[in-house]
C-alpha cells in the first residue's frame, strides 16, 4: 500500500468518524422508523458531504469527445483535490477534536499493525516477501533502449565530412 492510499484512507476514516460525530442519529445502533419509508430525496447523500472521494480513476482527455474542455475540467479537479486536501491537513492541525480524534486513530492504527504482524502466519508472509526482494535487487537491470549516442553520430558525421573533403581535393581515389 502506497502512502498516498494509506493517507486517503486514513483521511476516509477520520472523515466519517467526523460525520458520525457531528450528526450521532446517524449511527449504525440507531433503529429504523417505524412510520413511512422516507422521500428518496431526503435520502440522498448531500452534495457538500464530508465523505466525497477527491480521489477518481485517472481519465486521459482523449477518451472524451470534447479532449480540449475535458483536459481543461480534469485539471480544474486535480487542483480542487490538492485544495481539498491541504484544508483537511489545516483542519487536523488546527481544530482540537479533529487532532485528538487523529492522534487516537494513528494510536489504534499502530496498535492494529503491531497486532496483525505479530501473527505466525504474516511472518512467514513477511519473511517470503523480504526473500522474493532480494532475489529482485540482485538481477540485472536491462539495458537501455538502444538509440544513437552524440558520440556515433559525431564519428559518422566526421566520416561523411573526411569523405566530403576527399572528393573535393580529388584524393579518395587514391586511398
Amino acid at each position: 500500500m502506497t502512502m498516498k492510499h494509506f493517507c486517503f484512507l486514513l483521511l476516509f476514516a477520520m472523515t466519517a468518524v467526523l460525520s458520525a460525530a457531528a450528526n450521532p442519529t446517524a449511527t449504525a445502533n440507531t433503529k429504523p422508523a417505524t412510520t413511512t419509508a422516507k422521500p428518496a430525496a431526503n435520502t440522498a447523500k448531500p452534495a457538500g458531504s464530508v465523505l466525497t472521494s477527491i480521489y477518481s480513476a485517472d481519465r486521459a482527455p482523449s477518451e472524451f469527445a470534447e479532449p480540449d474542455k475535458a483536459a481543461d475540467l480534469i485539471n480544474r479537479r486535480a487542483e480542487l483535490a490538492q485544495k481539498i486536501q491541504n484544508e483537511r491537513k489545516r483542519i487536523l492541525k488546527e481544530d482540537a477534536k479533529a487532532k485528538e480524534l487523529y492522534e487516537e486513530i494513528m494510536r489504534l492504527n499502530r496498535q492494529l499493525a503491531s497486532l496483525l504482524e505479530a501473527k505466525k502466519s504474516m511472518i512467514e508472509l513477511n519473511s517470503q516477501l523480504i526473500e522474493l526482494d532480494s532475489a529482485i535487487s540482485k538481477l540485472k537491470p536491462a539495458p537501455p533502449p538502444e538509440t544513437e549516442s552524440k558520440d556515433t553520430k559525431k564519428e559518422d558525421s566526421d566520416d561523411t565530412d573526411k569523405a566530403d573533403k576527399a572528393d573535393k581535393t580529388g584524393k579518395a581515389g587514391k586511398e
